[in-house]
């Protein structure tokens, strides 16, 4: 089977590039927002806005997948990249929202270092999927890599920032949230590295 060889393919490409480039957005105005919270209510609605441009991307992919007898890789590849791209964004959007209606108030520095690694694998995750339409598939093992990496930071802050809020006495209900929270970063890093490796798996395939 060809890859990314026809006309037709563009649709394909051209829409997954541009979620994973909405995705980046969305990780940078997250991380912006967790910078001071001082905004919580106007950012959380931009990411909404965000989420819902990413759910017409994925509708682009389903619509297309419907239309089109031949695809340029197999039907469960697109699929799987299309929902897990959806995923991403809706955990950056669900933390944005959390913080809001928790009234997350302070931010502290493992927000912002897990903001920081959440923008930092959207950005390997973008270059990957731009590395997909060129057939770099060198390059997209090496972004994955960085993702896993990342997410193994996000593990360790995770272990770190919830262990921390027992180190001394604390309103029980700032715990609860803080620690939801920093565990739902956690889980939007590991959808993160779920998607590069469906990446990965392409890339097995048609290398």
């Amino acid at each position: 089977m060809l890859f990314f060889s026809r006309s037709k393919d563009s649709v394909f490409y051209q829409t997954l590039v541009e979620a994973a480039s909405n995705i980046v957005e969305a990780t940078q105005l997250f991380r912006q927002n967790v910078e001071t919270l001082e905004h919580k209510e106007e950012y959380a609605e931009k990411l909404k806005e965000l989420e819902n441009k990413g759910d017409e991307y994925t509708h682009i992919l389903l619509h297309e997948l419907n239309q089109t007898f031949i695809t340029p890789m197999d039907r469960e590849d697109i699929l799987q990249l299309a929902v897990k791209l959806d995923d991403v964004l809706d955990g950056v959007e669900a933390c944005a929202s959390r913080i809001v209606y928790c009234h997350v108030e302070k931010t502290t520095p493992y927000l912002m270092q897990f903001a920081e690694i959440l923008e930092r694998s959207a950005e390997f995750l973008q270059e990957s999927f731009i590395a997909l339409e060129k057939r770099d598939f060198t390059s997209i093992r090496k972004h994955s890599v960085e993702i896993n990496l990342l997410e193994n930071q996000a593990d360790r802050l995770m272990r770190e920032s919830v262990g921390s809020l027992f180190e001394e006495p604390k309103d029980p209900i700032e715990l609860i949230k803080m620690k939801e929270l920093y565990e739902k970063l956690e889980g939007v890093s590991d959808t993160t590295e779920d998607l590069a490796n469906v990446l990965e798996s392409v890339v097995m395939k048609y290398a």
